[in-house]
């Protein structure tokens, strides 16, 4: 099992349908209503992925939190151990594309998260503790970091910075992180080092083993993703396709990673397949991709590597 302690929202999203995003304007187009939250939009890639997961959050006592729980149940999440707060809103993630599909600006609205206290963690220690792995994300604070790895010490976590600025949140706790994927940007925040280059991809990689972390994954859109052991190093270039939306893109790429890592795979095995399902989620218009499989994965690895040969 999988545990996932992170954040479950509901995602709006906009996007225009012409050829470019006017700000300060109307700009006719389409509204997308969802679930969503990186911890649970993980959980469901996991679910699809044939694993067998458990989310740990908060939703409110309010009609959002109810689809929620229904519509995360429906899809394989093990939703029972999540925390319903009465009285409260749950978190909503606001969201403008521009015409390439692309996040322009977005608004979050997560403060619920922080009920994710020390007590909600204690009465959820047993089950959590029996995980495999267990993947944090970056919309919870400092202080519940902390109290996660105390508790937990002994456990592989993985985690997902979400953002340049809650990435800083965790950069004195790096070295209690088994695996971590931040993008380009994250990466310069927690290493200290500017990236333009391969060189400097390296330094960076090799910053954050000297901090702890044993698996450096840095996600670089379409550049590709550059991947480190610690001994095995390289990166992974970005196959080209027609992209549809890439908001998901990454929590795709983080429940391939745990994927990888519960079924032990190598270090460049594991980019591999995780950037296999962020190109996958990449094709839909949709966060997450739901015709996503670890059998159309394996496919898509196979036809790549008998194209190459």
């Amino acid at each position: 099992m999988i545990a996932v302690i992170g954040g479950a929202n509901i995602d709006i999203f906009g996007y225009p349908y012409g050829d470019r995003l006017i700000r300060r304007d109307s700009n006719p187009g389409r509204v997308q209503f969802g679930m969503g939250g990186v911890g649970r939009n993980i959980a469901e890639n996991l679910s699809l992925l044939g694993m067998e997961v458990s989310f740990f959050g908060v939703v409110g006592g309010d009609s959002n939190g109810s689809y929620i729980l229904s519509e995360s149940t429906k899809v394989g999440i093990d939703m029972t151990n999540v925390k319903i707060a009465d009285g409260e809103q749950t978190s909503a993630y606001l969201c403008i594309l521009d015409q390439k599909m692309d996040m322009d600006v977005a608004v979050c609205q997560m403060g619920i998260t922080d009920l994710i206290d020390k007590n909600y963690i204690d009465v959820n220690f047993n089950r959590i503790n029996s995980a495999d792995l267990i993947i944090v994300d970056g919309n919870l604070k400092l202080e519940q970091l902390q109290y996660i790895i105390k508790r937990f010490s002994n456990k592989k976590i993985l985690y997902d910075p979400v953002s340049t600025t809650k990435a800083m949140n965790s950069s004195t706790l790096l070295g209690n992180f088994y695996c971590i994927k931040p993008n380009g940007m994250e990466a310069e925040v927690l290493s200290d080092i500017k990236i333009s280059t391969m060189d400097d991809l390296k330094r960076a990689g090799n910053k954050l083993h000297e901090k702890g972390v044993k698996l450096v994954f840095i996600t670089l859109g379409d550049k590709g993703t550059y991947y480190s052991d610690g001994e095995n190093s390289g990166l992974i270039p970005a196959k080209k396709i027609a992209m549809r939306n890439a908001t998901g893109a990454g929590d795709a790429f983080a429940a391939g990673l745990a994927y990888g890592i519960v079924k032990d795979f190598t270090v460049k095995e594991m980019a591999v397949f995780a950037s296999k399902c962020a190109e996958h989620t990449i094709l839909s218009a949709d966060t997450i991709n739901r015709d996503l499989s670890e059998a159309l994965i394996f496919r898509e690895i196979e036809n790549d590597k008998n194209q190459s040969d």
